[in-house]
């Protein structure tokens, strides 16, 4: 008599649910469904979860449609990622509770006349701008926490909005200037809240945190521009940080590190100015290291998909600019944001107090890149990332 060509697989905990079998004549599965429809569809997504993907290191699931190049970029970039966390010595910080931030923020915002229609689009923006300022800025008062939050807020929102508010932002700076209002709540909010800053951030500190919101919302429609139809020679390599600290509202952010309420410019300014331009470097690198895999890894997986790649980042325009692959760029953009780092401690080496500031900012920002989804790093392998999920 000849043997049964099936194999029985048992995948439910009751055989009375559901069995499928393997036919080894015909090479293919065979699915015996219970009536009941949900472990049907529970089993049908268990095998197609198989076909798609492995396990990869440590457990995590490797996604098998990724091309060998992809997967070898990825593996690349978890061991620069994981070299720059030693380099910096990281050390993740302890999370803290942003509920009462962000109902400030929200009521700042109503307070500075954005409409509750408007209110309701950027919630998304509030919960970012409020936790990159609880990450980054933990040692500041919760009244300067309050108006960076607002500050990342608006920005965030501007920024996701640049076509809808097109007309509106060309015209920003000539209506600011001649006192007219805006078209926008938004914006009509905006300015009212860039009235406040020289209380909060001091006379010189305020006046640059408007100077740097003017040069981002004009830079918003240069980025419109086409990356290929850009003139960058080697010789323009100074213009991607020329331009990335305009669009990237960098001197804004790193005035934040010094609020009026703990470093009075009267008696402070001099301590802390030499530092802001590699802060505002900082700022930019270290947004570029983390965020490559989203915009490079992850993209150029579905560009592939989509047969297109109109990738513009810091990262890929350096690359460009210098003729070198962008994990080389990448890997050089470690080298002098770790030198950064290093050039800031030496800054504040004898001042014990901004010392500390400096170094709970640097793991604060990178710890908000590490725990946000926006990011995807907890795809990767970074054994930080555990302790670092928010």
């Amino acid at each position: 008599m000849a043997a049964d060509p099936t194999v029985t697989l048992s995948l439910s905990m009751e055989s009375s649910f559901a069995k499928t079998t393997w036919n080894t004549k015909y090479g293919r599965l065979t699915h015996y469904l219970s009536p009941n429809p949900w472990v049907g569809a529970l089993l049908f997504a268990f095998v197609a979860i198989l076909f798609r993907y492995r396990l990869g290191a440590k457990g995590r699931l490797v996604d098998m449609r990724a091309s060998p190049d992809t997967r070898a970029m990825r593996a690349t970039y978890e061991k620069i990622i994981n070299e720059f966390l030693r380099d910096i010595s990281f050390k993740p910080p302890t999370p803290v509770c942003t509920q009462e931030l962000r109902r400030r923020v929200k009521m700042r915002l109503r307070q500075q006349g954005v409409s509750e229609a408007d209110l309701e689009g950027i919630q998304g923006p509030i919960s970012t701008g409020v936790k990159i300022t609880s990450f980054s800025y933990p040692y500041v008062s919760l009244d300067a926490q309050e108006y960076i939050a607002c500050y990342a807020a608006y920005v965030i929102s501007i920024d996701d909005l640049t076509r809808e508010l097109a007309g509106d932002l060309r015209a920003f700076a000539t209506r600011l200037a001649l006192g007219q209002p805006h078209g926008s709540s938004l914006l009509r909010g905006f300015t009212s809240y860039l009235g406040e800053q020289g209380r909060v951030f001091g006379p010189f500190g305020g006046d640059m945190v408007i100077k740097g919101t003017l040069e981002f919302i004009s830079s918003t429609g240069v980025e419109e521009i086409p990356p290929e139809s850009l003139h960058l020679p080697p010789e323009a390599a100074d213009f991607l940080n020329f331009f990335r600290a305009k669009t990237g509202v960098a001197e804004p952010f790193a005035f934040f590190f010094f609020p009026e309420d703990i470093l009075p410019e009267s008696t402070s300014l001099e301590r802390y100015v030499a530092a802001v331009p590699s802060i505002m470097l900082l700022l930019g690198y270290i947004n570029d290291i983390l965020s490559f895999y989203k915009e490079e890894v992850v993209a150029a997986a579905a560009a592939a998909a989509a047969a297109q790649d109109d990738s513009a980042s810091f990262i890929r325009s350096h690359s460009k600019l210098h003729g070198i692959s962008t994990l080389e760029s990448l890997r050089r953009t470690k080298v002098e944001t770790v030198q950064v780092v290093e050039k800031l401690r030496g800054i504040f080496a004898e001042d014990k107090v901004l010392l500390g500031y400096m170094d709970q900012f640097v793991q604060g920002y990178v710890m908000y890149h590490l725990s946000c989804n926006r990011y995807k790093l907890g795809e990767l392998d970074i054994p930080l990332m555990q302790t670092c999920r928010a």
